[in-house]
């Protein structure tokens, strides 16, 4: 052993992961529609870094199948998503890849070396969408070598720090995945309209009922909440019935129109991928 030493590559202290919550929405939307018999889904993550910073865009998933001995990606469709995504978003690139589940697998090595040559310093990002412990958690990972003089040993995936983007809108459905109250089951367009369309009768309910309480001198009034109120109502467009639902009829129909071909390309996808696309194994 006289003459060599174990090589430990250091990784950055100041380096940290930023993830916007459509990347994770998309994660979870592809988990819950994944084939009965897999396990976990993997993908590619999408994003732009900076200094010190990966910050974490986008997302698409990647078909895949492993084994104890050996894991194949699509390749070809990888390939061909990014340059579909390129096309609306160049400035984003490949910043490393995905996967759902609990815990890191034997082969993430395999996967991780391939987006190592996709991008320097790939981003392994780990979410457990099993709801283990009763909570929706976020790991993030960059991988080293670790090697004795020229012969490699293995890769050692070292945790960095990870932290969620999400403004004031976003804030609930972030709050929803953490709490692991969500429904397993994904809503059609015509239940999620349907829960929307309560949830405001509710609080349409809840400021009629204040601002009576405040009128009859029930209760005082708070100027904060009144100016509020006024701003939101002076910037409401005044329709009248019959305008109003002729408008709400044309976008539910842009709506479900934009549905429909969304999933026929869906459609044209999966049949493309069953007829002509093939797996690429990794090793």
């Amino acid at each position: 052993m006289k003459g060599r030493s174990l090589l430990l590559p250091t990784l950055g202290t100041n380096l940290s992961v930023k993830i916007h919550p459509v990347a994770l929405f998309s994660i979870c939307d592809g988990y819950i529609r994944r084939n009965e018999k897999q396990d976990r889904v993997i993908g590619t993550l999408l994003g732009v870094v900076s200094e010190g910073t990966v910050e974490i865009k986008n997302c698409y998933i990647v078909p895949h199948n492993e084994s104890s001995e050996q894991v194949a990606v699509d390749i070809a469709h990888h390939r061909t998503m990014f340059e579909l995504h390129q096309r609306v978003a160049p400035a984003e690139t490949v910043v490393g890849w995905f996967a759902t589940g609990p815990a890191l697998y034997n082969s993430d090595a395999l996967i991780q070396e391939f987006y190592t040559k996709e991008a320097p310093n790939s981003v392994h990002l780990l979410v457990d969408t099993t709801l283990s412990g009763g909570k929706f958690s976020i790991h993030a990972f960059m991988s080293r070598i670790l090697s004795v003089g020229e012969k490699v040993l293995s890769t050692e995936f070292v945790e960095m720090p990870c932290e969620v983007l999400f403004g004031d809108a976003e804030r609930v459905g972030v709050e929803l995945l953490a709490s692991g109250g969500a429904s397993t089951k994904p809503l059609t367009d015509n239940e999620s309209l349907v829960t929307s369309l309560k949830r405001l009768e509710e609080l349409l309910d809840k400021v009629q009922s204040y601002v009576d309480d405040v009128i009859e001198g029930r209760a005082k009034g708070d100027p904060v909440i009144g100016r509020y109120l006024a701003d939101t109502l002076s910037v409401v467009p005044h329709f009248s019935k019959p305008d109003f639902e002729r408008l709400f009829n044309e976008s539910t129909q842009d709506m479900m129109m934009v549905t429909y071909l969304s999933n026929l390309l869906r459609t044209q996808i999966a049949l493309a991928d069953k007829l002509g696309t093939s797996q690429l194994p990794i090793v």
